[in-house]
């Protein structure tokens, strides 16, 4: 399962406990770990962690990944990310993320995410009864426990799964090889763009051995530059990733082209 922590604690262990969850990721934020509204969020982490454990039939995994909860494209890479790595393994398993608790950046991302990926299953739960807000100004019981915004939930419920078309994982990675000759001043011609795809195991055209030429280079052929601008160019212009410098003859990214290698197949840190 995959939750977000904020101000809620039932709203994600409740489900936890209705699918038998035997691994969870958990995405949280703190800014200022010293502030007091840093220890609220570290408290309301650590109090779901403690109510997994007590209701759980069987150990679980807990993994925690502290990224910007406030941040969209930071939130859709980090699950993206998590659902990537889980469906890597050997014996994929049913992925439900939970889009009710946390921020609305994080809930709009995971409903994204989980219209994108295979085996990825959005639920929400809704509220039945809330807590009073106590004097203290913040949501803790008579224990000093976070208790959250929602005292009571009911069962979860799967959203509708609408498919949505991801980037290809060959031209996110092209991308991200073009922008990093840029940043070295390397150049960027055809051949050169080429010889890298090449090196890295992008290049999808004329399958078998890479060829080098008699200076030790990767050899490339007229037919290879045609096929680069078919399977690159014309998607990273038609898709807006990049723009043409006619003055200094070279592709560079476009705002949209930035957040595309943000979001889309980063390793998690």
């Amino acid at each position: 399962m995959v939750s977000c922590v904020t101000f809620e604690t039932v709203k994600i262990t409740d489900p936890i406990k209705f699918y038998d969850a035997t691994k969870v990721h958990l995405i949280h934020y703190v800014r200022d770990p010293s502030s007091d509204n840093g220890k609220v969020y570290i408290d309301f982490c650590e109090r779901v962690c403690e109510l997994m454990c007590e209701n759980a039939t069987a150990p679980i995994e807990i993994i925690r990944h502290m990224e910007n909860v406030n941040d969209f494209t930071t939130m859709l890479r980090t699950i993206l990310c998590i659902i990537e790595e889980e469906n890597r393994k050997n014996e994929p398993s049913d992925i439900f993320v939970n889009i009710s608790a946390g921020t609305s950046e994080y809930a709009a991302a995971a409903a994204i995410a989980s219209m994108m990926m295979p085996g990825a299953i959005p639920f929400s739960v809704s509220t039945i009864d809330y807590w009073v807000k106590d004097i203290k100004g913040t949501f803790y019981d008579e224990n000093d426990k976070p208790v959250g915004l929602t005292e009571s939930v009911r069962n979860p419920k799967c959203l509708p799964k609408y498919s949505m078309p991801i980037p290809d994982r060959n031209v996110v990675l092209g991308l991200r090889i073009l922008n990093e000759m840029n940043k070295k001043k390397l150049s960027t011609k055809g051949p050169d763009v080429i010889r890298a795809l090449k090196e890295s195991n992008l290049w999808r055209r004329g399958e078998g051995e890479i060829i080098f030429d008699h200076h030790g280079k990767i050899k490339t052929t007229r037919s290879d530059s045609v096929y680069y601008y078919r399977d690159f160019i014309d998607k990273w212009v038609s898709s807006g990733w990049v723009y043409r410098d006619e003055f200094r003859k070279r592709y560079f990214l476009t705002d949209e082209g930035r957040i595309v290698l943000d979001t889309f197949y980063c390793e998690l840190e």
